[in-house]
């Protein structure tokens, strides 16, 4: 009788714990998630890495991106939303990072958190950031605008928003890289984030920093402006991957292609085309896809209880794990771009 108690126990509580709200996913395996800051494609790469690294390590992955360019509104409710399904582990590039920090420990201390491509301000908010080096990939944009004026000249940077990490550190390297190094523009920096333009460094200009909230039409609204009201610049900077694009379109729109030059970020297909064509001096590419692939691997040994996941001979100080960035130009985009069309699918 006694072991009829104990086996009818045993079948009592774990038909409970099949029915815990999110032990398990549907399919009876453990569910991470990956959180976006915006639908721009760039994201779509990255979640080809999640579905391949989800499948190799046996865990169901929901892939989230806010519309409408983003915000810490949408994300938190994603996260919400998440934990209240079970999900085990969470990796987001957050916007409005500084505003999102207790929020951060608090769903850190719930199941494991990563910040991915944007990091935030308290590594303890955190189990790790795993992205490019963002101050590091400002630089190379910023020897790109170098080497496009070599005698200086006036620029203008564009960027979704301020509040993510990646802007301002990106920001941060092109203008280092333009005065020489850090140490020798710190207080143009802080004139900088005052808004107090323009800022001069070394012989460069930097006119202003035009943000458009994640999108691509305020963008190119912005670089019409831009060429209207300084007709004299003489090159543009953008930091995420549709500023390019929206540059190009309105360089060309104002006949000035040849004039102004252009440096962007990431591997959209307009702004590599148009450093095939010549039309943009070159562009900063990261690694979506692993940025996507890796944190699935770090969130599902994590979810298992297995740790060690963290202990990586490229884990940073502050728990960083940097994914190498690269310079694409004229010399190197063609083979570049058929590598990124295979990993598409195309």
């Amino acid at each position: 009788m006694r072991s009829l108690r104990i086996l009818g126990l045993l079948v009592f509580t774990l038909t409970v714990l099949a029915h815990l709200p999110g032990c398990r996913s549907k399919s009876g395996r453990i569910k991470v998630a990956f959180i976006s800051n915006n639908e721009h494609e760039f994201w779509q790469i990255a979640k080809r890495g999640t579905e391949a690294a989800a499948k190799e390590a046996d865990v169901d992955v929901e892939f989230k991106m806010p519309s409408g360019g983003g915000s810490a509104e949408q994300q938190r409710r994603f996260i919400e939303d998440l934990l209240s399904k079970g999900c085990k582990g969470i990796a987001i590039s957050p916007n409005d990072a500084g505003n999102q920090v207790d929020f951060f420990k608090e769903i850190n201390g719930q199941v494991p958190l990563l910040a991915v491509d944007s990091d935030v301000p308290d590594p303890s908010a955190r189990r790790c950031y795993l992205g490019t080096n963002n101050v590091e990939a400002g630089k190379a944009a910023g020897e790109l605008v170098k080497k496009a004026l070599p005698s200086g000249g006036k620029i203008m940077i564009y960027v979704g928003k301020l509040d993510v990490r990646n802007a301002i550190e990106r920001r941060e390297g092109v203008v280092s890289a333009l005065a020489g190094g850090k140490a020798k523009c710190e207080d143009q920096i802080k004139q900088m984030e005052k808004g107090d333009y323009p800022v001069q460094f070394g012989d460069y200009k930097l006119l202003g920093t035009m943000t458009d909230d994640g999108k691509s039409e305020v963008c190119r609204t912005k670089v019409d402006d831009t060429l209207t009201k300084y007709p004299d610049v003489k090159c543009l900077v953008g930091l995420w991957a549709y500023n390019p694009p929206a540059m190009l379109e309105g360089v060309k729109a104002a006949k000035k292609l040849g004039q102004v030059q252009m440096v962007g970020f990431d591997e959209n297909e307009e702004t590599l085309q148009a450093v095939q064509d010549g039309y943009i001096v070159g562009t900063i590419v990261q690694d979506p896809y692993h940025f996507g692939y890796e944190a699935v691997k770090i969130l599902a040994g994590l979810a298992k209880g297995d740790n060690s996941v963290l202990d990586r001979k490229d884990m940073q100080a502050n728990h960083c794990i940097y994914v190498k960035h690269r310079t694409i130009t004229k010399d190197n985009v063609e083979d570049f771009w058929a590598d990124l069309k295979k990993l598409k699918g195309q």
